[in-house]
């Protein structure tokens, strides 16, 4: 284990998923004080223990980001346990089976959808990051300081066919990012967006999915280094930048 994040407190948000687990571990690994939040009860509580018994200092918060109740919660559990976090990683999100369990094989055009069911991604994957950053600016403001990175999806995936359910909303995110960057410039708080740099496998895509669809699936581990840099004192002043982390180096980032 490292100690580059040495007692660092962390909130990943969405950190029972793919690949917010991938970077809860990686963090920790690091050093890090991690709270893993979820909605989900059980995977939630799975994915905790399996992270202690590996020897990783990680406690799960339950956090439902569609409900203004559960991530004010949230928000003073934090602050009684840690007296509040140094970085906030948004990954929640909602996944294209939700919507079209076949989605690897056959897409569903965007005119076929119930708008009850686009708003439901909306609501968990924009709103509800929207919400959780909005929650915890005051005590960001109050430290003097603090780091958000959301974690979302490259620009040039955001038109693909049948991805009407999640992909708008996860480019509204990205918009977010760049408009908070700049409104938070020079504050002592950053905010910086997290993308694979393609699609992820072993979560919301399928292994069967077709490579010429989908390209050849990134591990979620592919988060890792990108991700331990960003909650790092090295990244302090880095402020509206978009790391997408296949292609991240250290060396070359703090390079150029």
């Amino acid at each position: 284990m490292g100690g580059r994040l040495r007692e660092r407190r962390v909130l990943v948000v969405g950190g029972s998923g793919n690949i917010g687990s991938a970077i809860v571990r990686a963090l920790a690994a690091e050093g890090a004080f991690v709270a893993m939040a979820s909605r989900a009860g059980q995977r939630l509580k799975d994915a905790s223990q399996r992270m202690k018994k590996d020897g990783f200092d990680v406690f799960a918060v339950v956090l439902d980001v569609t409900s203004p109740e559960s991530v004010d919660e949230a928000v003073h559990l934090l602050g009684s346990h840690w007296g509040g976090i140094d970085v906030l990683f948004n990954c929640a999100g909602t996944g294209m089976a939700e919507f079209n369990p076949g989605f690897a094989h056959s897409a569903i055009p965007f005119y076929s959808y119930r708008l009850n069911a686009l708003r439901t991604a909306m609501d968990t994957d924009y709103f509800g990051c929207l919400a959780v950053m909005q929650a915890f600016i005051p005590v960001f403001r109050e430290q003097g300081r603090g780091m958000i990175v959301n974690v979302s999806i490259d620009q040039d995936m955001a038109n693909l066919r049948g991805f009407a359910p999640i992909f708008p909303a996860k480019a509204a995110v990205n918009a977010l990012t760049a408009i908070a960057a700049r409104e938070f410039e020079g504050s002592g708080i950053s905010v910086n967006l997290l993308t694979p740099g393609g699609f992820v496998g072993g979560g919301m895509i399928p292994p069967d999915a077709p490579e010429e669809n989908f390209g050849k699936l990134l591990s979620p581990e592919v988060m890792a280094d990108a991700a331990v840099f960003l909650a790092s004192d090295e990244a302090s002043g880095i402020n509206g930048r978009h790391i997408v982390a296949r292609e991240f180096s250290r060396e070359t980032f703090l390079n150029h």
